[in-house]
């Protein structure tokens, strides 16, 4: 009984300290991050700082606004959503640590036919002007779809959302794609990247304190997991 009691406790340490290493890492990281868009020499006027993994929230009360211009083809505020309006909607960001990153996309969106219709929008998805593929917005999402590394040369991205045929459900008037409520974009992990991340953890905490800027970019013949 007390061998299997030390376990717990070694079981434990260990569970503790490695969560301790991750928040030193993520703080650390975050630090990295932040330091990163102050410095910066693009314009953030065009294009608008954000951290990988933070949702953007189209509902009342959320943080669109920070995002989004009604210019770049964005409705108003609604209470659940905005609307992806005309042919072309953009949303430009400035994202620190994704040069050569694979990432994934996730937009939480609906379409605007009536309801109990097979009707559907056909939204063509592009990524600094390189084409990622197509999705058919019907009644409801989230879709998703991958940004190849690469894409990202100085850590901007443009996304575009082109709509085939844009349609005003009555009684708008508005020429419509789809009705956006989150937009996510995530770091895939591989690999390489987890070792990565290990080696940080390594040589920066459990050597007491920061020593070298952590690279996250992604080698093209990682893969993915």
């Amino acid at each position: 009984m007390k061998k299997l009691y030390r376990i717990f406790i070694i079981i434990g340490g260990i569970i503790v300290l490695g969560l301790l290493m991750w928040g030193g890492y993520r703080f650390a990281y975050n630090r990295q991050l932040q330091n990163d868009i102050k410095t910066t020499s693009i314009d953030k006027k065009l294009y608008k700082p954000y951290i990988l993994g933070t949702t953007i929230s189209f509902a009342e009360g959320g943080n669109s606004a920070d995002f989004v211009k009604m210019s770049d083809g964005w409705g108003g505020q609604e209470p659940e959503h905005r609307c992806a309006v005309g042919k072309n909607t953009i949303i430009n960001l400035y994202i620190p640590d994704s040069i050569d990153a694979s990432l994934r996309l996730t937009v939480d969106a609906f379409g605007v036919f009536p309801p109990k219709t097979d009707k559907y929008q056909e939204v063509t998805v592009y990524a600094n002007d390189e084409k990622l593929g197509e999705w058919r917005v019907g009644l409801d999402g989230p879709f998703v779809i991958e940004i190849p590394n690469g894409i990202i040369k100085d850590n901007t991205l443009t996304l575009r959302f082109m709509a085939a045929k844009p349609y005003s459900p009555p009684p708008d008037v508005r020429k419509l794609s789809m009705a956006v409520r989150e937009i996510k974009i995530e770091r895939i992990l591989g690999a390489q990247t987890k070792k990565k991340i290990g080696k940080w953890i390594k040589y920066n905490l459990m050597d007491g304190g920061i020593k070298q800027t952590y690279d996250t970019n992604i080698s093209k013949e990682e893969e993915w997991q």
